[in-house]
């Protein structure tokens, strides 16, 4: 039997946005660490600590938000909430929205570093015809807003098709995007499929929700799609965009 027909049946393709239809550039660290030597660099007010102090104090109030299962926050407020109590402690001083500025930078120079991954404009465009696409993003719904129009793939992903979380406890693996994601496109679980690059997040997460998976690899070595199970659900492993359309 062959793939195609394996797949007979679905109506919705949901993609992750980073790692899967965009490359990332630089990761979040990185960012990081580079904007706070950039001020750092700058500042004319005493001694500062290095970004590896500030990252560790800052990833020390991150892990603790983490274990507060009682937290709701929202996610850029809980990123600048973590940066607050890590410069209080350190004792930097700084003026009243610098939190908010400082990530507002460190979002600016990753965006800046991103690239589209081959061969997916060309894909979307063969599968948007047949298919309902959707995106089903950890990341802030501004920043998936801007990658898309950045990179000119708005057309394929209208507004309500476009699932992000706006508290941590809706991230995947959770199910709740997923469970939105069914109930907005009025289909059943076995109808969607989730194209991602994570295992953890992409593929655990949409197989406990119910739906099949394709399992973005890029850089391996083989160049053919594979299968396998989890639970009850099927993954597929591909390594480039363009073998969606042998799957679909």
């Amino acid at each position: 039997m062959s793939t195609s027909t394996r797949t007979a049946g679905k109506k919705a393709i949901c993609f992750d946005v980073n790692q899967t239809l965009i490359h990332q550039g630089i990761h979040f660290e990185q960012a990081f660490r580079s904007v706070w030597n950039d001020y750092y660099s700058r500042s004319v007010q005493g001694s500062f600590p290095t970004a590896e102090a500030l990252w560790s104090k800052y990833q020390f109030y991150w892990q603790q938000h983490k274990k507060n299962k009682t937290a709701r926050l929202q996610l850029d407020d809980l990123q600048q909430q973590c940066l607050q109590s890590a410069i209080k402690e350190l004792e930097v001083p700084v003026h009243q929205q610098f939190a908010r500025d400082f990530f507002q930078l460190v979002r600016r120079e990753r965006l800046a570093a991103r690239s589209l991954a081959p061969g997916v404009e060309e894909t979307l465009r063969s599968l948007a015809p047949r298919f309902k696409l959707a995106i089903i993003s950890n990341s802030p719904r501004s920043e998936v807003k801007h990658l898309l129009e950045r990179f000119g793939l708005h057309d394929f992903f209208p507004e309500d098709r476009i699932f992000t979380a706006q508290h941590s406890s809706e991230k995947k693996p959770n199910v709740p995007l997923f469970k939105t994601a069914i109930r907005t496109l009025d289909l059943s679980p076995r109808q969607l499929v989730m194209v991602g690059n994570s295992w953890k997040h992409d593929v655990c997460g949409a197989t406990k929700a119910g739906l099949d998976a394709v399992w973005v690899q890029s850089g391996a070595s083989a160049k053919k799609i594979t299968q396998q199970k989890l639970g009850k659900r099927n993954v597929y492993c591909i390594q480039q965009m363009d073998q969606l359309l042998e799957l679909f």
